[in-house]
């Protein structure tokens, strides 16, 4: 699964905040709960898009 977040201020890491944007983005496209899934921050690959 891939999306693209847009977080509130530049950082370095989507997950600065809690991942708030991330569990938003993956709600809304595959209606996907990853910390039901006992997922963390080591199981995603990500790249800035500046």
């Amino acid at each position: 699964m891939v999306i693209t977040v847009t977080t509130r201020q530049h950082c370095t890491n989507p997950f600065y905040n809690g991942a708030v944007e991330v569990k938003e983005q993956y709600m809304r496209m595959y209606n996907f709960d990853y910390k039901k899934a006992c997922m963390s921050v080591g199981d995603f690959t990500y790249e800035a898009l500046d």
